[in-house]
């Protein structure tokens, strides 16, 4: 999991509980609908860790998406949203943002594969965050949602009847003030070190996370995400292989010599931009992408050449290293 300094992730933690609406203390007591039970501070921080997890599946089939939406409406809120997307599965710098801002802005006025591909360079110039990392802007606000929960007068201040039950059992631990009450800055500390634990118990097994239909999870691989700080990654690096698919340079046998050629990140599968960014059209790639995350993985390809071995001979492209070409137009008389 990455970490950020203290100073740094209150004064973002507190901006968030700051800037977060909440309509409920406009009402005078006993007006409108009754108040909401407290969050389930477990389960919420389980399903950050299993958004974390997801990421990989999601984030780039997201983006894609939400820039395509773009081309016939932009808008700043939806640019936002790409931001967000991004920010849960990449490494951003300020300069970094200004980049892929500057990228999108062309794809708005000419969209194209080549343009595209050029934002996902930007994206992910910086390398990927490690495994299961909730981004440091996601623990900000999380918590911020979560105090704001558990605060029930509204005082800023969480009095041991207000706590969760993990915090009940060891508030002293937390209350370095020692006023008998935890207030917000408290709250982050004992927030991350909980969301530490809880990584680290999905990491190991004991707690179970759900992921997208097809992942695979291989628990074996995954190291426990004990805060470590992110740096760069070295332009010509590789990158660490991602546990969901097949490792690069584990690959099973048959497959064809074009999707190691593809896999231009060695994460041991295809992405959408990597397979346009070599000129192949979508619909070549469609047919293979069975579950629909804009990911070939080598299970996909194996499936795939299996079926059309059974419809008819295995054809020359399979064989000769190259994907699957689309077929060419008719020429208008």
């Amino acid at each position: 999991m990455r970490t950020t300094t203290l100073a740094a992730w209150t004064t973002t933690a507190v901006l968030a509980l700051l800037l977060t609406p909440d309509q409920g203390r406009a009402q005078p007591p006993g007006a409108g609908k009754p108040p909401k039970p407290p969050a389930d501070e477990f389960r919420s921080i389980v399903r950050e860790v299993e958004e974390a997890y997801k990421a990989p599946y999601e984030v780039d089939k997201d983006i894609l998406d939400e820039l395509r939406k773009q081309y016939k409406n932009p808008t700043p809120e939806r640019e936002a949203k790409i931001f967000r997307e991004v920010q849960r599965l990449y490494n951003l710098t300020p300069d970094q943002e200004k980049s892929i801002t500057a990228e999108l802005r062309k794809a708005y006025e000419r969209p194209s594969p080549e343009q595209e591909t050029r934002i996902f360079d930007a994206i992910r110039s910086n390398g990927r965050l490690p495994v299961g990392t909730v981004p440091a802007s996601i623990q900000a606000e999380q918590s911020a949602k979560l105090f704001r929960s558990f605060d029930r007068n509204a005082d800023g201040r969480l009095a041991p009847d207000e706590m969760p039950e993990t915090l009940g059992e060891q508030w002293k631990k937390w209350d370095r003030s020692g006023d008998g009450a935890i207030d917000f800055a408290e709250y982050g500390d004992y927030y991350q070190a909980h969301l530490r634990s809880v990584t680290e118990r999905v990491a190991s097994g004991e707690i179970s996370i759900k992921l997208p239909k097809g992942a695979v999870l291989s628990l074996a691989d995954v190291r426990p995400t004990a805060p470590t700080k992110v740096a760069p990654v070295p332009e010509g690096t590789l990158r660490d292989p991602l546990p969901f698919a097949v490792r690069f340079g584990k690959l099973p046998p048959g497959l064809p010599g074009w999707f190691v050629e593809y896999d231009t990140d060695q994460d041991g599968q295809v992405c959408l931009y990597e397979w346009r960014r070599k000129g192949q059209p979508i619909d070549g790639f469609t047919p293979m992408d069975s579950n629909g995350d804009c990911l070939i993985t080598a299970d996909e390809v194996l499936r795939f050449l299996a079926a059309k071995a059974k419809e008819k001979p295995a054809e020359a492209d399979s064989e000769s290293g190259t994907p699957p070409k689309k077929s060419p137009d008719k020429k208008r008389p």
